[in-house]
């Protein structure tokens, strides 16, 4: 047997059937980069251990780099059919550049701290991404409630009108979710960052290797501290798709929302053709295509985030294959995640809204909470101020009357104590300016939140 890098003690080829099933170069060659990267770093040390003469150490980065051009020009193909993976490739082409020398940037490491090392360097290069996609998102988001303050709509609780809000408070209870979520990563990266090279298969190298070159040319914030921890370690994989599969929740319900607020029977925001699409069949359909894959892709992601703990419940210590199946979950998670930011973000840089029919739409009904408050604060106890008001309720329904059409005589007849609310007790500015709540959504607290997110906003921009 020959050809694979550990067949020494073998006497017989793998069979093509378990080859193909063994074969993860398919989905780890976008690991390439860091590989290379990895190697490098590593050559470095071997040189300055004499393992490696400077001329070889001079012929690997060359070689390296090659390697990496080509690959970054020709993908895959550059790889023979047989190939394991992207580490054992990357070897194996460079030895066929550069001969015995390649042979020797093995020494001391195992793939086991390798490949450890490899997926640590790459997703966190994404969650930088991410957080960078993050950033242009809140400052989208922000623009929009900017641009809105005037606009008032209906707000709802199960699906049915609850309270009239403005539409910057609304939009700004996205805003809050986005900022935990770009918080998130920002700290998972101290649990990402630490470099398991040096670990080797699971006891540490018997190479005397300066960890902390390592750490500094390779840009990890620490060291590993304990071998075997650090080659079976795939916490920071949980970790990163639970901030995803949160993050992913948060756009979906963006995206819920959206669809129902631009469907024909609300009409409140207008959907760009940017990011909608027709119908094969009826012309008349424009179909918001873009709000529907961010809301199934979270079910993707879920079941990615699921999928990656399954792989990983009861495993014994240190490394074993199955954890060749922790990337292609992760891998499609982050694709998915950064294609829904983006697509968001053009999504609210093209949206229209349709301020007046998002304030004709509010219903009279919802002003009721006022009267019962109203009561509450001339000193009856709420629940019996919540029992007159709901008969008040019953009573417009019952006979055809809006409830903010009810003028101060008329209340009165329910309970004495309406005596001076006024007959524009049930106007949208009345309604608002009772809420002037830090958090809330009347104007003043709504142009104070503005000012604060600017303020979180800016420390994001400056960091």
């Amino acid at each position: 047997m020959s050809g694979k890098a550990w067949s020494g003690r073998f006497t017989e080829s793998n069979s093509p059937l378990f080859e193909k099933m063994n074969r993860s170069l398919d989905f780890d060659i976008r690991l390439f980069k860091d590989d290379i990267a990895l190697n490098k770093a590593y050559s470095k040390e071997l040189h300055r251990l004499d393992i490696l003469t400077a001329d070889e150490l001079k012929s690997i980065h060359a070689g390296l780099h090659e390697i990496e051009t080509e690959i970054e020009e020709k993908g895959i193909f550059i790889f023979p059919e047989d190939t394991e993976d992207i580490h054992m490739g990357i070897e194996s082409l460079l030895t066929a550049k550069i001969g015995d020398a390649a042979k020797k940037i093995h020494s001391g490491k195992s793939r086991n701290d390798q490949v450890a090392t490899d997926i640590r360097l790459y997703i966190t290069g994404q969650v930088e991404n991410i957080r960078n996609e993050l950033e242009t998102l809140l400052s989208t988001i922000l623009k929009l409630v900017e641009d809105n303050q005037d606009a008032v709509m209906p707000g709802f609780t199960h699906l049915r009108q609850a309270q009239p809000v403005s539409f910057s408070h609304y939009i700004l209870s996205f805003f809050y979710p986005v900022l935990r979520d770009f918080e998130r990563f920002t700290d998972s990266l101290k649990r990402i960052s630490i470099m398991p090279l040096g670990s080797a298969a699971l006891a540490g190298s018997a190479y005397h290797l300066n960890r902390e070159n390592l750490k500094k040319d390779l840009g990890f914030h620490k060291i590993s501290q304990n071998s075997m921890d650090a080659v079976m370690a795939r916490d920071f994989l949980m970790e990163t798709l639970s901030n995803i599969s949160i993050l992913s929740l948060t756009l979906s319900r963006l995206a819920e929302d959206f669809i129902i607020f631009s469907s024909e029977q609300y009409g409140f925001l207008i959907l760009s053709d940017k990011v909608t699409t027709g119908s094969s069949i009826m012309p008349n359909k424009k179909n918001p295509d873009s709000l529907e894959l961010t809301r199934g892709k979270t079910g993707r992601i879920l079941g990615n985030f699921v999928s990656l703990f399954t792989v990983l419940k009861g495993l014994p210590s240190t490394y074993n294959k199955d954890l060749q199946e922790d990337k292609e979950s992760v891998f499609d998670s982050i694709d998915s995640i950064i294609d829904v930011l983006r697509v968001t973000v053009l999504l609210i840089e093209t949206l229209k809204i349709d301020k007046n029919r998002m304030k004709n739409s509010i219903d009279p009904l919802s002003f009721a909470t006022e009267l019962a408050d109203y009561l509450a604060k001339k000193g009856l106890p709420f629940r019996e101020a919540h029992h007159i008001v709901g008969k008040i309720v019953l009573d417009c329904i019952n006979n055809g009357k809006k409830l903010t059409d009810l003028k101060e005589k008329e209340l009165m007849v329910y309970s004495e104590l309406f005596f001076s609310i006024g007959d524009d007790w049930g106007t949208i500015d009345t309604f608002l300016s009772n809420r002037e709540i830090s958090g809330g959504t009347g104007k003043e607290a709504v142009s104070h939140s503005i000012k604060e997110a600017k303020v979180l906003l800016s420390k994001i921009n400056n960091n």
